[in-house]
């Protein structure tokens, strides 16, 4: 028996569906995010590091999933790179999962691939970053 979820609510301009499991948060892009969304996602990266940067003490890890997305452009990888810092410097990991063969290109182009370690699964990525 297949269970089937009502489709997640964004709030006006958001694109990344975000769920937290402790103190994992896993983000997942709602759409593909060409260059054409830049603005959006320099609005929403804003807001995700005043999320990591909560004073709650606990470090956040952060799982990218990445399974709607066949390609991505640059501002979202600049945003990667903005909250991978945030979460680093709070002594927390960020994990990639459900890459794209064109996205996976793109990692290693940019050799991020050897920074960000990247998983077949959700389940897997979070493992990791739990460390």
């Amino acid at each position: 028996m297949s269970t089937t979820h009502p489709p997640v609510q964004l709030a006006p301009g958001q694109i990344f569906v975000r769920e937290s499991i402790g103190n994992v948060l896993i983000l997942s892009p709602a759409i593909d995010l060409g260059s054409l969304h830049e603005p959006e996602i320099i609005h929403e990266t804003e807001d995700l590091l005043d999320i990591i940067n909560h004073p709650d003490g606990e470090p956040i890890h952060m799982v990218v999933d990445l399974s709607h997305s066949e390609y991505f452009g640059t501002a979202l990888l600049g945003a990667i790179v903005k909250l991978w810092k945030r979460v680093s410097q709070r002594g927390g990991r960020l994990a990639i999962c459900n890459v794209s063969q064109n996205v996976l290109q793109v990692l290693h182009v940019t050799r991020l691939n050897a920074i960000w370690p990247i998983h077949n699964s959700r389940d897997e990525a979070i493992k990791a970053v739990r460390g």
